[in-house]
């Protein structure tokens, strides 16, 4: 769903690596066909992964180049990931944030 300048999206189901590399390639897709897109929230709450370190920090390396420009935040469950998905996104030039509730996500998408 794109509202104003964000887009929102759920991720329910079991993922591994390259399901999560097709959302971020679908999130670049809406971004594309509707560039005043500036902010995106990811809920994966309900989603499985099987990604592993390695996995993670290729992942994080990907939204970083795919993304540029966006701000993300994706809300997850404790323990979901650990914090080499946004330090490879972020330390590539991705701003983004992995929140544990939507008012954590939604404040840093603003701020």
């Amino acid at each position: 769903m794109v509202t104003e300048d964000k887009l929102e999206a759920v991720c329910t189901g079991a993922f591994k690596q390259p399901d999560l590399v097709q959302v971020l390639d679908s999130i670049h897709d809406v971004r594309t066909r509707t560039p005043s897109i500036r902010k995106c929230i990811l809920d994966v709450t309900g989603a499985d992964f099987e990604l592993g370190g390695i996995g993670e920090f290729f992942v994080g390396e990907y939204a970083a180049k795919k993304l540029a420009g966006i701000r993300i935040s994706l809300i997850i469950k404790r323990g979901q990931f650990n914090k080499l998905l946004e330090n490879a996104a972020y330390n590539r030039g991705l701003k983004i944030l992995l929140a544990e509730s939507r008012p954590e996500a939604e404040a840093w998408l603003e701020g």
